[in-house]
């Protein structure tokens, strides 16, 4: 199955969706100011106890994680990627979000008829 390869030229690998890792770097993400222990993630995801040391130090190796003491937060420069992308939909959403185009097709009636080659 291929797979989406970023564009912008970044080393960081995507983390799939529906695994360990995934569950892990999302509470993270979701709280980029704090620090979790282990066993703060365990009681936050359904990953168990025994595999957050091995995913987290994988997340580590990929520079997405950083540990501070005995307590794991997202990688500085990775939550500050994931806030930007928030901040960005909720900019495209506050500038675009009344659009009426996807709600009502009246507008296609007012729309000049450009012909069947167009």
């Amino acid at each position: 199955m291929p797979i989406r390869i970023d564009s912008s030229g970044g080393d960081t690998p995507p983390v799939k969706p529906g695994t360990n890792a995934h569950e892990l770097l999302t509470v993270l993400l979701n709280h980029p100011e704090m620090g979790f222990s282990p066993t703060e993630l365990t009681e936050l995801t359904d990953v168990p106890y025994s595999s957050v040391h091995k995913t987290l130090s994988r997340l580590r190796e990929k520079d997405l994680v950083q540990k501070v003491d005995s307590y794991w937060a997202a990688a500085e420069d990775v939550a500050a990627s994931e806030i930007a992308n928030v901040v960005s939909l909720q900019q495209i959403e506050a500038e675009y979000g009344d659009d009426a185009y996807g709600d009502d097709d009246e507008w296609a009636d007012a729309a000049p008829d450009l012909g069947e080659n167009a």
